[in-house]
């Protein structure tokens, strides 16, 4: 495991805990841990691509954090009467 793949796994237990919060705290709060998660998905997904030695992987990062952004906006959209 290099050190790539260790920075990895520490985002990916700071996302674990940006998911759970996404759940438990109330909407307006939530909506800023899902963007969060968002960010943090993303890097991990760039730093797991550096740790493979695979570039290509590094697309699949830029697409996800289109769609994170996409998403939380849709999510802000609906429920925002609640908000």
């Amino acid at each position: 495991m290099n050190e790539w793949e260790l920075a990895a796994l520490v985002l990916f237990a700071v996302l674990l805990l940006c998911m759970v919060l996404t759940a438990v705290l109330p909407l307006g709060s939530g909506l800023v841990a899902l963007e969060l998660s968002g960010t943090v998905g993303t890097a991990v997904l760039l730093l797991l691509a550096e740790g493979f030695n695979r570039p290509s992987f590094a697309s699949l990062a830029i697409v996800f954090a289109f769609l994170s952004f996409v998403g939380a906006l849709a999510f802000a959209r609906l429920l925002e009467r609640r908000l």
